[in-house]
């Protein structure tokens, strides 16, 4: 019989476990370079960070360079609901009644729930037709230039809808499944208290 020293095994599972957290608490940056002015003035530059934020949100920068110097706020294109202190995708149902979507009309800071008129989450009407957000076949998608890849989506600077072009997906460089930023997190456009945020609601921005 293998007699096994207990303060070994302790140190053994003790070294495991911090290596398991530590993996978790790490994020990487998209590969492809971001505009300056999306950046802070340290130049850190958004995170997806699942073990951190909360679902449809990114880990911004602040100006500080502390370690503890960085927020979870609403990625591009979701909206920041108050109610239940909770990011979502704009115009999608998110926190609202089934028929409903969330939207943020212009000079408002709240976004709110309203009927959609295809009473499916994820449709929107264009011309008494619904179509599918995010959809590349060719005769259910509205959009010109479809050989580029262009689909219904939000725009992630006015938060509108428009054709926009589909995002290449983040992984991250650790774990056997590595986690993906969503398409439409548009992490290189991302801004922190840009409109519809949860910072910005919070009035914690300028």
């Amino acid at each position: 019989m293998i007699n096994i020293n207990p303060r070994l095994l302790l140190i053994a599972v003790l070294f495991a476990l911090i290596g398991k957290v530590a993996r978790a608490q790490i994020a990487f940056v998209e590969d492809q370079d971001i505009d300056k002015k999306k950046a802070n003035l340290a130049g850190r530059k958004p995170l997806y960070s699942p073990a951190r934020c909360p679902k449809h949100q990114l880990l911004y920068p602040g100006d500080q360079q502390k370690q503890n110097d960085w927020v979870c706020d609403c990625a591009p294109a979701t909206l920041y609901y108050p109610e239940t202190d909770g990011c979502y995708p704009a115009y999608r149902q998110g926190p609202c009644e089934p028929g409903q979507m969330l939207v943020l009309y212009k000079e408002k800071i709240i976004p709110e729930c309203v009927r959609n008129p295809c009473n499916r989450d994820g449709h929107f009407m264009i011309r008494d037709t619904c179509y599918e957000f995010g959809n590349t076949k060719n005769d259910e998608n509205p959009c010109p230039y479809k050989e580029a890849t262009f689909v219904l989506g939000v725009n992630p600077f006015n938060l509108m809808v428009d054709c926009v072009k589909l995002s290449v997906q983040l992984e991250t460089r650790i774990s056997d499944t590595p986690e993906t930023a969503p398409p439409e997190y548009y992490i290189e456009l991302a801004e922190k208290c840009s409109r519809g945020s949860r910072l910005l609601a919070q009035g914690k921005c300028a």
